[in-house]
Formats: structure tokens, sequence, C-alpha cells
């Protein structure tokens, strides 16, 4: 069994605020009674004060931020994308998204204050390794909740004019590009540029 004195995973007990606490996989205390446990033992630190499994976390949610928070901010992150009635995802402006999409951001870089430039320098000190952790647990969560980019999608409401099937909107290329609209009857593929699916949108 390991030995509690090695130095351990910030995120292990007592932890940080909003990340679980980090245990090791069927690794248990002495004291450990509990049948369904799955593990309690507290994993060790391996890169500066986090755990490897935390540290790749951070990693991963650094590699994603820039392009992430660019998105939001040329959205004016008060624009998302959500779906319509019809279930049509669309990056209109609306109250439903603009609170939570700034709240995330600024989660995240109040975190992300204490970054000094390098993950690995990061978590060298208790304090960085805890933000860095709570930035990249902040960070999945607005990964998950707030989507910045659209992605190809059926839409319901509109059929194509030459077929009758499905059509699928294709979202532009890069920012401010153009939206193509093509059926998704491949003997068709009958494509609608923004301006005749809008027109077709609004006499359905």
């Amino acid at each position: 069994m390991p030995v509690l004195n090695q130095i351990l995973c910030i995120a292990a007990w007592p932890g940080v605020p909003s990340v679980a606490a980090c245990k090791a996989a069927d690794i248990h205390l002495e004291t450990c009674t509990n049948e369904e446990c799955r593990g309690c033992f507290p994993r060790a630190a391996e890169r500066g004060f986090l755990c490897a499994s935390h540290y790749d976390r951070v990693e991963h949610a650094l590699a994603r931020w820039d392009d992430f928070s660019r998105r939001a901010r040329q959205l004016g992150m008060s624009k998302a994308v959500q779906r319509d009635n019809a279930g049509v995802r669309t990056a209109a402006e609306g109250h439903v998204n603009l609170t939570g999409v700034y709240l995330a951001l600024d989660e995240c870089r109040r975190f992300l204050r204490s970054e000094p430039g390098t993950a690995e320098m990061w978590v060298q000190t208790e304090a960085g390794a805890a933000d860095a952790i709570q930035f990249a647990a902040a960070a999945e969560r607005a990964y998950r909740s707030h989507e910045v980019e659209e992605r190809p999608h059926r839409i319901r409401r509109v059929r194509c004019p030459e077929c009758q099937q499905q059509m699928i909107w294709h979202p532009p290329a890069w920012y401010e590009g153009h939206v193509t609209v093509k059926c998704s009857n491949d003997e068709c593929r009958h494509v609608l540029n923004q301006d005749e699916y809008e027109e077709l949108e609004q006499a359905s």
C-alpha cells in the first residue's frame, strides 16, 4: 500500500472546491470498511502538486481555451449556439446563454490569473496547482454547456424544394462566412444559400 509521507495531489483530501476528491482506483485506506468503495486512498502528486490524471485535465483544458474564448469573443458573448422550437440550432441573440457564457468565461479567467506561462510551471506550487485544476474543471463545464461553434445538422422545418427530403445546415467555414443548406438526398443534393433558406423558412 502507498505511504502517506509523500506529496499528495492538491485535489486529494481535503481537496479543492468544485473538484471531485482525488482517489486512486481500487486502493483503500486501512480504515476503509465500505464494501462498495471503489478506492479511497488519495493519489500521489506526480507533476508538481497534481497527480498525472489531473495534470492531463489541465493540459487538455488549456489546449482548447484560446480557441473557445476567441470564438466566444467573436460572438460578442451575447450569442451562443442554441436550438429553436423546431430543434434547429442557431447563433441568434438571446437571453438564454448571455449570462451563462459571460460568467463561464469570467470564472475561468479568474483562475488563469495565476498561470505563469506553462502548465508545468503553474502546478509547482500548491496555490498554483489548486487554481490549475479548478480552471480545468470550470473550462470543462464551459465547453460542455456553451457551444460556440455550430456543426452541420438536419433541419426539421424546411424541406428540400426539389424532392421534399430533409436538408442539412452547414455553418460558415470561417467567422462571418456564408451558410449553405444542402439536401440530404444523395440523388438530389439541392443547395440553398442563406437568403433562399430564410425565404423558405418564412413561408413554412
